[in-house]
């Protein structure tokens, strides 16, 4: 079977997303802050969808650079179980997110009831220092060294591991990840070449 990849904040940079389409996997790509006609977007092998995974809830974007001028009320999110219907998926290879702080609802909200586990996590962590600039506060505070603790401890039950950390540069209060489910090694799929 081909494999699967959900990519969720690609922004301006869909150099990933484009990668993997082109290696032979079904990419979905998500952002509700990118203008559908942008250069990120158009003209690409994979399938971009105008909307965000996570919850919005009533978070407020006032101040910050993804959304300049847009009413939050305009973006519309829905959640991996949504999205995986709508899209007739029962599985997901490859979740690889940067959602400015909203994975914190992504995890809790969504995954952490979800039978759907994916072979492998990709994502960037925002935590209470973010940057407000790009991170609303809102979803960040008091995620500090317990809610990380917490989210890495449900993970690994879950039957996750780490193997890759690398810090953000630009935001030391950031941190990127990759982690692979050990129980589901053995399905990975061909990229087909």
């Amino acid at each position: 079977r081909k494999c699967i990849v959900y990519a969720a904040g690609i922004a301006d940079d869909s150099e990933f997303e484009e990668r993997l389409a082109r290696d032979g996997c079904e990419v979905h790509a998500f952002d509700c802050t990118v203008a559908l006609n942008a250069w990120s977007v158009t003209g690409k092998k994979f399938i971009f969808h105008h909307w965000c995974l996570g919850f919005r809830n009533k978070t407020s974007f006032q101040g910050n650079i993804y959304s300049p001028g847009r009413p939050a009320e305009e973006l519309v999110f829905k959640t991996l179980s949504e999205t995986m219907a709508e899209l007739g998926h029962e599985n997901i290879d490859l979740l690889k997110f940067d959602i400015e702080g909203f994975e914190w609802g992504l995890f809790e909200q969504d995954f952490y009831g979800s039978a759907v586990r994916p072979v492998q996590l990709s994502f960037e962590l925002h935590t209470q220092k973010s940057n407000p600039r790009y991170v609303p506060r809102v979803l960040v505070r008091g995620r500090g060294f317990a809610a990380v603790n917490t989210l890495f401890s449900k993970l690994y039950g879950f039957g996750y591991r780490v193997v890759s950390k690398e810090l953000n540069d630009a935001d030391p209060a950031c941190a990127e990840f990759v982690l692979f489910n050990v129980g589901k090694l053995s399905s990975l799929p061909s990229t087909g070449r």
